[in-house]
């Protein structure tokens, strides 16, 4: 027969295995559904991130082309495919991203190498489309056989004052310039994205560079038909669909994520292999079965100490009622007992019960008739023992409710803290994004602040020429009297004059051409440079009107050469006309002063945005900091309430083998009150024998 010991250890070993095999499933689960929420969440950033990024880099490209579409020489119908040739030429030149640009016609010809030779393009997607559609048209990465390197098409159409379409603009950028956006943007076990061509189904962004062009995702996914999975997800991808899903590509089961790229027939992708978290979710299980052997082992050890130590007083009563049950035990005896729990009571009740059956067996001795009486009282104090043992099972059993709604507290409160730093992530990288932005800003600033200064230079030579150019005309008025000695002298004057007047036309163009410049780097800073672009379009329509003085002036100098073999004849009229050129140099160097001003105060107020950009840079940096700080903080307190709840979660399994050792008690105290009421019964059969016991 097994012993109560036995018993109530092999009882709280099933209890705890099976207790403990149901959290770690419980636990496993759980992990494996929030790992699999995190990756998702994680693909959907990246791929969303990648989106935008591709997004706002193709709209830069087509704002810029639409920035050159809109110059009124290339809007002009009247003006060569070759003079548009060189606009755009001249413009390309001051930006290095462009590997070519170029205008073409309306039956597809172009300038190329700054009007060296005509093309027809005809045939080219990146002109029929915008030349059927009249919209923008972004081209597939592939290689080009003019440079015979990877590039990329941006094409826009060009209409003039009245809406017509006249020309188609394009121009050529790096085809791996995709690849390097997204390559950085990645997920799961640093996983890149990949972009796709709706079109065609082709990789024309990854950062293997090789599968540019090369690779064919829906050839790939059709040539074994085990990729159903994937083909079906490829399909909603073809169709610009955004989502996210499961699929197995030759066995092997993925995750992806996928969005169309607005304003293109591209999308955003990103596949990661289950196995990039299950295998965290493996460690996670050996974690897990390591710990409950572990808690299993110590909790056994404890509870069979507890018990062991708990059950030990009642082998003494066990021997002594054994004695006594033979008939010739000594009532004097006593058993020592230290423990204040139930069990003590019991052998504390047991020893006042030998005292009492001592008692008895003298009255007994003395008296046969107050045998019943004292069995009577003996009934008295086991009801007592078992209306306290019921108290103390009801006490146990509120303690265990109150540490399970402990338990669930602590659950709540690990789950709290979890979203919190999951919150405390997204804002580091949203810092990072905004510190990003702001430096960018910093940069297109100090680059704007350059071109003014270049402006202002050019604006300085082209007063100084005005200065010369008016004191060498009050020079020619002055000695008009002596005209007919000085013929030769006028003639050298107004050489030097056709000079100056070539000087300030040059110095105009330069003015036209950095005027569209800072269109361009306006357009480039977007909603920042939109100040900028009204003084870039102020400068060019002042450069438009240097230009038209030029050439008046240049008419001008055409009629004095012509009239100086009638000189003398015409003095007075050359007076008339060195007046006409004295009133017009004046207004035009006023004009020019004017400029110089305006941008003086154009760089004061680029300085302070550049000052303020970088105060806003460095409280971003300061805040990210902070955010990092907070994250750390964060972890920590995460690490200690999970060791609260391990800690919880182990009392409430002692109190549960502690409850059930208070039921295994309340159990006893019952079969001793019916071993009572058995004594009452056999009192008179204990008469007989209570001569045997030593009093």
């Amino acid at each position: 027969m097994k012993s109560l010991n036995t018993k109530i250890l092999l009882t709280v070993v099933v209890v705890m295995v099976l207790a403990n095999v149901i959290l770690g499933a419980i636990i496993t689960k759980r992990a494996d559904s929030s790992l699999e929420a995190q990756l998702v969440s994680s693909l959907e950033e990246s791929v969303h991130a990648a989106s935008e990024a591709i997004t706002a880099d193709n709209s830069k490209e087509l704002k810029t082309l639409h920035t050159l579409a809109s110059i009124p020489d290339i809007k002009n119908p009247d003006l060569s495919l070759l003079d548009k040739a060189h606009v755009i030429y001249g413009t390309m030149s001051l930006d290095k991203d462009y590997v070519d640009m170029a205008i073409l016609d309306l039956k597809g010809n172009s300038y190329i190498n700054n009007g060296e030779k005509l093309l027809s393009f005809a045939e080219r997607e990146y002109f029929q489309m915008p030349y059927k559609t009249g919209k923008d048209y972004i081209q597939d990465p592939f290689i080009n056989k003019v440079t015979n390197a990877m590039a990329t098409f941006y094409a826009v159409p060009v209409y003039d004052e009245k809406n017509t379409l006249i020309n188609v603009l394009f121009c050529v950028v790096d085809g791996f310039k995709v690849s390097n956006i997204i390559s950085k943007h990645k997920a799961g076990n640093n996983r890149s994205c990949t972009v796709i061509s709706r079109r065609t189904g082709l990789t024309i962004g990854a950062e293997n560079q090789e599968l540019v062009a090369e690779e064919n995702l829906i050839e790939l996914a059709a040539a074994n038909p085990n990729n159903k999975s994937y083909s079906e997800v490829l399909a909603k991808m073809m169709n610009g669909e955004k989502g996210t899903a499961k699929y197995r590509y030759e066995g092997v089961e993925y995750i992806c994520s996928y969005e169309p790229i607005e304003g293109s027939e591209w999308v955003s992708t990103c596949s990661v292999p289950t196995s990039d978290f299950k295998q965290t979710l493996k460690q996670m299980q050996i974690t897990v079965v390591v710990s409950i052997v572990i808690f299993t082992i110590l909790s056994l050890l404890i509870v069979g100490f507890v018990i062991s130590r708990s059950i030990k007083p009642l082998d003494s009563v066990r021997d002594a009622i054994g004695e006594i049950a033979t008939g010739n035990a000594d009532l004097t005896k006593r058993i020592n007992i230290k423990s204040k729990d139930e069990i003590g009571a019991v052998v504390e009740n047991f020893n006042k019960f030998e005292e009492k059956l001592q008692s008895i067996v003298n009255d007994i001795k003395r008296s046969k008739n107050e045998l019943s009486t004292v069995g009577n009282d003996l009934n008295a104090n086991m009801q007592e023992s078992s209306t306290a043992i019921n108290q103390v099972v009801q006490n146990i059993t509120g303690v265990h409710e109150q540490i399970g709604v402990q338990g669930e507290c602590v659950n709540q409160t690990v789950t709290a803290v979890t979203q919190i730093s999951s919150n405390i992530e997204s804002l580091e990288r949203m810092i990072q994004t905004q510190s990003e932005g702001v430096m960018q800003a910093s940069t297109a600033v100090e680059e704007m602040i350059g071109n003014i200064q270049a402006v202002n230079a050019s604006v300085e030579k082209m007063a100084s020429s005005f200065a010369t150019l008016q004191d060498d005309a009050n020079a020619g008025s002055s000695k008009v009297s002596i005209v007919n000695e000085k013929i030769h002298e006028i003639e050298a004057q107004s050489k030097m004059l056709q000079d100056a007047n070539v000087v300030i036309s040059s110095i105009a163009g330069q003015t036209n051409l950095l005027a569209m410049n800072a269109a361009i780097e306006a357009a480039h800073a977007g909603e920042a440079g939109k100040g900028f672009s009204v003084v870039a379009d102020e400068i060019r329509k002042l450069s438009e009107n240097s230009t038209r003085q030029s050439k008046m002036i240049s008419d001008q100098l055409k009629s004095i050469m012509d009239s100086i073999s009638g000189v003398v004849v015409a003095s007075v009229e050359s007076s008339q006309s060195f007046v006409r050129v004295t009133n017009l140099i004046s207004s035009i160097d006023e004009v020019v002063r004017q400029i110089t001003a305006a941008m003086e105060e154009q760089t004061i107020g680029s300085k302070q945005i550049n000052d303020a950009l970088h105060v806003m840079n460095d409280s971003t940096s300061e805040v990210r900091n902070a955010s990092h700080e907070m994250s750390l903080g964060n972890k920590a307190v995460l690490d200690e309430i999970q060791k609260l709840q391990s800690t919880t979660n182990l009392i409430r399994d002692i109190m549960e083998d502690i409850s059930s050792g208070a039921k295994t008690i309340d159990e006893a105290e019952t079969t001793l009150s019916a071993l009572s009421s058995k004594v009452s019964v056999s009192i008179d059969e204990i008469s007989n024998q209570i001569d045997q016991f030593r009093v």
